[in-house]
């Protein structure tokens, strides 16, 4: 007997939640929609076709405000080392983990404005305007005398909050479009997030023959390799703005009827409304915490990659500042071409109803286990870690790890390579049928609060894993690192082998 299909006006297709920062996306599919129906309307004329205007301009919106968080990222490590040589890895984690968890609290707060004041324009208009003070701080950071890792981290923290407000624009396409055209509306916002990740990196490549400290515009204010995309990025500021308050427009309430209104989520009446429901719907529990587990795994030690890279680069390799960008700017472009084959072969070939999503999760849980067995740092065929260079302050120094004498590093091309490979197959493909499954399991109810607690465990990851990986590297090296990274994702892999049949009714 076939599964039934959830209903798309409770919950969004799986497949356009592949995007975008790990923030609340699943609870906004959900909740937005409950927002269209107690606030939201197509048009003034309450017209029955999807504003594809709309749509598109929100697309835009999107794209200018992930490329600066892409753009940035990449060279955020090498330049704190540059500009504070007392910066060192255990801090530059903490400040990562600071700037998640105010990421997660701010998509929350932003949700809350534009559902209880029922805006749009003004959340992203606010969003945009804390990048612009970030950017001209971290401009500027150089008249900062000393500690001037401090400053950078305060402007990590701005860049994650302004980041947070576009999470609204989810509501916003479930709230012009229509049901028979939402998977094609969700596409052109997820497209748009993943040429970000591919511009971004073409942006910071650009400006690599500018070494640090470039050209001085005026003093203490200069333009180089690490500062140039933050010119950029506050250009498109500007840009973002511009189309916000110009094309997009605040979508009327519908009028009030005598039918009673819900309780919103946001209500500590319609949070326990929600969760009385949840307990008498027949969900299967077991399969729940499986998925909560799995995704948490995959969280974790994906995210300690994405910290630690370009500190690998760096202390393992002895690459520059200069050269771990123009690396990494590779890296993030490759996986991301990569990433859109692979949500293409969703959207065009049908790839999710060919091959069952438990085989597809399960295909990509399983390389990217294999990822740590690959690039695992053998002493029969990995390199020694640079010796440190005090002129360039890369390689690895004594006097911050201990284990620098006997430090082995994996072959880098091997290491590059895998890392292009199996994050642009692996990362699409497990959220898209991760989440297809969930939303699968959790069946025809209002699933917001269930994606809510999906999403408040990925943050918690996404907060903890920074600190967690750069004390452990710190402290022991990469070997432990990846033996508990690995051991996490083989449990996982274990995990899902073992409740594979549970999930065939769901696939």
């Amino acid at each position: 007997m076939k599964q039934k299909v959830v209903d798309t006006e409770k919950s969004v297709d799986p497949i356009f939640r592949i995007s975008g920062p790990p923030g609340m996306e699943k609870e906004e599919s959900d909740s937005s929609l409950e927002m269209k129906e107690d606030c939201f309307s197509l048009s003034d004329e309450d017209a029955e076709e999807t504003n594809w205007r709309l749509i598109y301009i929100t697309a835009i919106v999107s794209f200018l405000g992930a490329i600066e968080g892409t753009a940035v990222h990449m060279s955020e490590w090498p330049y704190m080392r540059e500009i504070d040589p007392d910066a060192t890895v255990q801090f530059f984690g903490i400040a990562s983990s600071a700037s998640k968890a105010a990421h997660a609290v701010f998509v929350l707060i932003f949700a809350v404005w534009s559902f209880k004041y029922k805006t749009v324009k003004w959340p992203l208009i606010t969003g945009r305007i804390i990048a612009m003070v970030a950017c001209f701080l971290y401009l500027a950071i150089e008249y900062v005398p000393t500690g001037r890792r401090y400053m950078m981290m305060f402007c990590y923290i701005l860049f994650d909050v302004s980041g947070s407000s576009p999470s609204i624009l989810r509501a916003y396409i479930a709230a012009v479009s229509m049901p028979k055209d939402r998977s094609k509306a969700f596409a052109a916002m997820s497209l748009s997030m993943t040429l970000s990740i591919i511009c971004g990196p073409l942006i910071q490549m650009a400006f690599t023959t500018i070494p640090y400290p470039g050209f001085t515009i005026i003093p203490h204010v200069k333009f180089h390799v690490y500062s140039a995309p933050i010119w950029i990025a506050n250009s498109t500021n500007f840009i973002s703005i511009a189309i916000i308050v110009f094309g997009m427009k605040e979508l009327p309430r519908k009028p009030k009827t005598k039918k009673p209104k819900k309780p919103s989520i946001f209500e500590l009446e319609g949070l326990k409304l929600r969760i009385q429901k949840i307990k008498k719907a027949n969900i299967d529990w077991i399969l729940v915490f499986v998925c909560w587990i799995a995704k948490c795994g995959k969280t974790m030690t994906a995210r300690s990659i994405g910290t630690l890279l370009p500190i690998l680069m760096m202390v393992q390799y002895g690459w520059t500042g200069i050269e771990t960008v123009r690396i990494t700017s590779f890296l993030m472009g490759g996986s991301g071409i990569l990433s859109m084959f692979v949500i293409g072969s969703f959207m065009f070939c049908k790839l999710g109803t060919i091959v069952q999503p438990r085989f597809i999760y399960l295909f990509s849980i399983a390389l990217f286990t294999m990822l740590y067995v690959v690039t695992y740092p053998y002493k029969s065929i990995g390199v020694e870690v640079a010796a440190y260079n005090s002129t360039d302050n890369t390689g690895c120094d004594p006097d911050k790890y201990s284990w620098c004498e006997e430090g082995i590093a994996p072959q880098p091309y091997i290491f590059l390579c895998c890392m292009v490979f199996v994050f642009g197959m692996t990362m699409p493909s497990s959220g898209i049928s991760l989440d297809t499954i969930y939303s699968k399991i959790l069946g025809n109810i209002d699933q917001s609060v269930m994606q809510g607690a999906a999403v408040i465990l990925d943050d918690i990851m996404m907060v903890i894993t920074p600190t967690y990986a750069s004390y452990i590297y710190t402290l022991l090296g990469l070997k432990p690192l990846w033996i508990m990274n690995g051991f996490i994702m083989s449990t996982v892999v274990i995990l899902w082998i073992i409740m594979l049949r549970k999930f065939k009714p769901y696939s």
